[in-house]
């Protein structure tokens, strides 16, 4: 996955990210679950950001305001059982012609159900489970 690190996202779009934000963090606090991670923690799982988007358990396509969301997941088990989840729209990059993925929240949970919450849309990819 290329990293890019000059793309310029337009004052609407970054708005509309910080609505889309907002609204997510509503919903996750409505959810939160005793004995789930806090917000105060998801920081700690940043580094596993890259592995999730580029080879998640179960990916999703969605749109939402005419923008092209797409959700990420993965389960991992380092020393609990827990899923990340990375949400993010994908913007056209001209220049370089290609898509980029600006981030709008990435959490961690414990819970299938605040998971399955956030799993939305059209299903892109699935592991294969045997």
């Amino acid at each position: 996955m290329d990293t890019k690190e000059e793309f310029f996202v337009p004052d609407e779009v970054a708005e509309w990210i910080g609505l889309k934000k907002s609204e997510y963090l509503s919903t996750l606090i409505e959810l939160s679950i005793p004995g789930d991670f806090g917000f105060e923690e998801y920081h700690q799982f940043n580094h596993l950001v890259p592995d999730t988007i580029q080879d998640p358990d179960k990916s999703f396509e969605d749109e939402a305001d005419s923008y092209d969301l797409r959700t990420y997941v993965k389960s991992y088990s380092r020393p609990v059982l827990f899923h990340q989840v990375v949400i993010g729209i994908m913007l056209p990059d001209l220049k370089n012609k290609a898509e980029v993925l600006i981030p709008v929240l990435c959490f961690v949970s414990k819970k299938d159900e605040i998971v399955k919450r956030f799993s939305v849309g059209k299903v892109l990819s699935r592991h294969t489970l045997n």
